[in-house]
């Protein structure tokens, strides 16, 4: 069963249950023509696992995080709540800002709470110190460790963070499981007039990419765009920046991938 909204589960008999919550994402922080020309993308959601004994006739009420939209938005909590288990809590990425400067900068991931079989922080945006302009890429979810963390090293746009491999000594009953990929990231392009940059969409559990456009153009417009996040990854950050006063550019941030529930049966 996936849950993707808010509900609430009675059960008419006893039964067994692997829940799986994973917070969702924050969006990543855009800004352009502007002295200030670094952003770091969000973070993603935690990731907590239980096995849990329900009960019939008892309610147990699940609440899914909204991924982090608009400029630097947080992303939401996905919980599970009963009163004979113990509460779980998978969540939200933490949001990025504006950072000028040289020193390094984190943005951290979700944390997660109650689970009996694992609980995975998130993975973060890391801007390295010395790094002076660019745009970092989304943090992903972690599935079998602590989630991987975008890192912006050099002066560009970054790409958002990956699932880790699978581990082999967890493979089991024939089941797959298809490594993700964070988005691309989105470097400087000048066509007909315009600089651009467009980072790429982060896959399931993964981060968007960092888009960049850096420029001394006059008489051009441009924008840049950040990626989104997958299901729980963080939105990657975007920068436009011209050392000439008159260029015009839009930015947008990658937004947040939203929450989920995963219900199986056993």
């Amino acid at each position: 069963i996936v849950l993707r909204s808010a509900y609430t589960y009675t059960p008419s008999i006893n039964c067994t249950a692997v829940v799986t919550l994973i917070g969702a994402g924050a969006s990543g922080y855009a800004i352009a023509n502007y002295n200030i020309y670094r952003c770091a993308g969000g973070g993603a959601g935690g990731v907590c696992q239980s096995e849990l004994s329900l009960t019939a006739g008892t309610s147990y009420t699940f609440a899914v995080g909204a991924g982090g939209t608009g400029n630097g938005t947080a992303g939401g909590n996905t919980t599970l709540t009963g009163s004979d288990i113990t509460d779980m809590a998978a969540n939200g990425g933490a949001a990025p800002s504006l950072s000028g400067g040289t020193s390094a900068l984190t943005i951290a991931g979700g944390t997660a709470t109650g689970g009996n079989i694992c609980n995975f922080a998130g993975g973060g945006s890391i801007i390295n110190s010395g790094v002076t302009h660019g745009a970092g890429g989304g943090g992903a979810c972690g599935f079998f460790e602590a989630g991987l963390s975008s890192t912006q090293t050099s002066n560009s746009g970054v790409a958002g963070a990956g699932i880790q491999t699978f581990p082999t000594n967890l493979i089991a009953n024939g089941d797959i499981f298809i490594e993700g990929t964070g988005g691309s990231s989105g470097s400087s392009q000048y066509v007909d007039g315009y600089n651009y940059a467009v980072a790429g969409d982060g896959s399931f559990g993964c981060g968007g990419g960092g888009a960049y456009v850096s420029t001394n153009r006059t008489n051009s417009n441009g924008y840049v765009y950040g990626g989104d996040g997958g299901t729980g990854g963080g939105g990657g950050g975007a920068v436009g920046y011209n050392a000439n006063a008159s260029y015009n550019i839009s930015a947008s941030p990658g937004q947040g991938g939203d929450g989920i529930v995963l219900i199986e049966f056993v």
